[in-house]
């Protein structure tokens, strides 16, 4: 290097060192005037910076293949999906009848309501209803199936809910109503979107069937009798706050058999289950039953993958 290059370099390095000269590197020049995207909340040391993922899916029940039970008279099932109204269930869901028993007071309560029209029920009746559907009162049954004009009630369930021809009513009252587990979800589906009783009462109808009172064994009185129980047993807890239910059961000393019909209703789906079977009248048959509603619907829970 001549002595004339090197004092020029010196000249040059003093010149920077005394911030006279502003040197650009071309990389550095080309993305002079580009802004700088911002950075955020700079991590904090010493502690880990997990990013939040979404909960997973709650557990739900979707359609599934079901064990038949064995010892029962006759036993039938049906499920519908109501995200997609897809119904599926037994082989004999669409022929199979029971009688409903107490599942049908539902609907003494759906029809008293929505014929009132805009017109406002008394307290009583409120609370009369409340004790049919919360305690099974069968006397408040009786008075509200009269009030509703006896079987015409029940020709209004199966126009209403697009039920078909099998189901009935019998003649002997509201108890003895003939329903095939089909329908049964399709009623319940009408209950559920307030088809049956309107939208001003079926948050309320659907309120007092989520309390429900009393298990197998509270059977007091024919104003009081326990019916949560059944399909309810057998959900996962995350799921019975949002289930409505109304289940039906009589010893009919007839034929000495037990019928039992299991109805709930979330708004994803409607599970009903029906059965006759010889055993004992007392509690301990009862119990066979609300075993075999609770099997059923444990059998079908589905937990989505995490």
């Amino acid at each position: 290097m001549t002595r004339l290059r090197l004092l020029a370099l010196v000249g040059l390095v003093a010149a920077v060192a005394a911030g006279l000269v502003l040197i650009e590197i071309p990389a550095l020049r080309a993305r002079r005037d580009v802004p700088v995207a911002d950075p955020g909340t700079p991590p904090t040391l010493g502690v880990a910076n997990i990013a939040m993922q979404a909960a997973p899916p709650p557990p739900t029940l979707r359609a599934g293949a079901i064990a038949t039970p064995t010892g029962l008279y006759t036993f039938g099932w049906a499920f519908l999906d109501r995200r997609t109204n897809h119904l599926v269930g037994s082989a004999n869901k669409d022929t199979m009848t029971n009688t409903t028993e107490s599942m049908v007071k539902a609907w003494l309560a759906a029809d008293y309501l929505s014929q009132l029209g805009t017109k406002q029920p008394t307290q009583q009746a409120l609370d009369e209803i409340a004790d049919m559907i919360e305690n099974s009162n069968d006397v408040m049954a009786d008075k509200y199936y009269a009030l509703d004009g006896g079987s015409a009630s029940i020709h209004r369930l199966t126009k209403t809910c697009g039920l078909s021809s099998a189901t009935s009513p019998d003649g002997q009252g509201w108890s003895y109503t003939q329903i095939t587990p089909a329908d049964a979800v399709r009623y319940g589906k009408c209950l559920g979107d307030s088809t049956a009783a309107g939208a001003a009462w079926t948050p309320w109808l659907l309120d007092k069937m989520r309390h429900v009172q009393g298990g197998v064994k509270d059977q007091i009185s024919a104003t009081k009798q326990g019916g949560h129980w059944g399909i309810i047993d057998g959900l996962p807890g995350s799921l019975v706050p949002d289930v409505a239910i109304k289940n039906g059961w009589t010893y009919i000393y007839a034929d000495k058999r037990w019928h039992i019909n299991c109805l709930a209703v979330h708004p994803e789906w409607v599970l009903a289950v029906e059965m006759q079977f010889a055993a004992s009248q007392g509690t301990a048959g009862l119990q066979q039953g609300a075993d075999v509603c609770a099997s059923v619907a444990r059998q079908l829970v589905y937990t989505p993958d995490v």
